[in-house]
């Protein structure tokens, strides 16, 4: 045996589980959606901004990163963990001396190795496809917005004002 430790390679979760988080972050989205319904403002922007905040709350409860799994709260810490994390251009120039052993031990033993890939029982109530947490996910949240205010543009006579104004009925 040379030592040497394979990487573990963790397999990616099909279905989440809805539970408090996931509540609690949807429970705000439909809080704030409400008050953006009783606001003062046209029809047309309540319901593009209502239906907006309650995906981006449905896009940050149940979206997970694609490659890793984790959530918005768990990428999100990664990413000001890597920004505010010390840099080192090569071995050594740290200025603290490394303690290496001479053969690094393996984490898990050759028994163990099946059970690190047993499935792992998802907590809550319901289970669900996760959505992705990245661009498209955020893109199609926007689309959707845009598309339900365009609707609701055409059914309170905005497509035949337009239409009438050129002369086509």
């Amino acid at each position: 045996m040379t030592g040497v430790v394979p990487p573990t390679i963790e397999r990616p979760k099909t279905v989440i589980g809805v539970g408090m988080r996931e509540m609690v972050i949807l429970g705000i989205g439909l809080v704030i959606a409400m008050l953006v319904v009783i606001s003062p403002i046209s029809l047309i922007l309540k319901v593009g901004f209502a239906v907006l905040v309650m995906g981006l709350a449905a896009l940050l409860a149940l979206g997970r990163a694609p490659t890793t799994g984790k959530t918005f709260e768990e990428h999100f810490i990664d990413i000001i963990r890597f920004y505010s994390r010390g840099r080192f251009l090569q071995r050594g120039t740290s200025g603290e001396s490394e303690l290496r052993k001479a053969v690094e031990e393996p984490a898990y033993s050759a028994a163990d190795i099946e059970k690190v890939f047993e499935k792992q029982a998802e907590k809550g109530v319901v289970k669900v496809k996760p959505l992705p947490l990245n661009w498209s996910g955020l893109f199609g949240v926007v689309s959707f917005a845009f598309l339900a205010a365009l609707l609701v543009w055409i059914w309170g006579g905005g497509l035949r004002e337009l239409l009438l104004t050129f002369g086509i009925q």
